[in-house]
């Protein structure tokens, strides 16, 4: 969950800091403004507000494919194509999919980031009605899972049990709903993540409906802070 502080003040100063009133509130920056509300609702990490994709400064063909998404994103979402961003630390794969995602909220759908950590804890949660949570995923328009790792659930096999089955249902609905699910993974082998039956199914899934970005580079996150 993003600061209500973070997202009150980063607004404040957009409006302080525009170029075109000085701080008097113009259409320009009442407009950034009405787009970070829309990126706190998608919960983007306010780090990747500000940034705009032609920045990025890493793999070159993977800017390349990512600014032809961003450019025509009712194609994508059209075409309900999926994708796994697979490389290091640090080589863009959270800043390419918060960029595909701003563009689409701003675009009209409804867009989600969320992480794998943060779905297991969810699903584990006695405060949580995991079906109504679990219904989210699926209905959003478009879905970035960022941080899909086995990390997150070894050694306990209830986390890989509830996260297994969960993920495997929200995949199978939107692939069958032909909306967008991008999946961001510091692990070149993706089907390795889950075991048993679980990764078996979650293989299958991806290789009929996921297309598997890898992605190159060198992690440039401590000196660009964009990774």
């Amino acid at each position: 969950m993003i600061p209500k502080n973070k997202i009150i003040r980063y607004k404040k100063l957009l409006i302080q800091n525009c170029d075109s009133c000085n701080g008097e509130s113009c259409g320009k920056c009442t407009a950034s403004v009405a787009r970070a509300d829309m990126y706190a609702e998608c919960g983007i990490p306010p780090t990747y507000w500000p940034l705009a994709f032609k920045d990025f400064s890493g793999d070159k063909k993977f800017k390349e494919l990512i600014s032809n998404i961003i450019r025509d994103i009712d194609s994508l979402y059209d075409s309900g194509g999926s994708l796994i961003f697979t490389g290091g630390l640090g080589t863009g794969k959270t800043y390419a999919a918060c960029s595909i995602l701003k563009i689409s909220s701003i675009s009209g759908y409804y867009s989600k980031y969320t992480t794998m950590a943060t779905i297991i804890s969810s699903m584990l949660s006695a405060n949580m009605d995991s079906l109504q949570y679990t219904n989210t995923l699926i209905g959003c328009d478009f879905l970035v899972i960022d941080e899909f790792d086995s990390r997150w659930i070894f050694p306990s096999e209830k986390a890989e049990q509830m996260f297994g089955s969960s993920l495997e249902h929200i995949l199978r609905m939107r692939f069958q709903n032909g909306t967008p699910t991008i999946l961001c993974s510091n692990t070149a082998d993706v089907d390795s993540i889950l075991c048993g039956d679980f990764g078996k199914a979650f293989k299958s899934l991806r290789s009929k409906h996921m297309e598997v970005i890898c992605v190159g580079g060198k992690d440039y996150r401590r000196s660009n802070k964009n990774g």
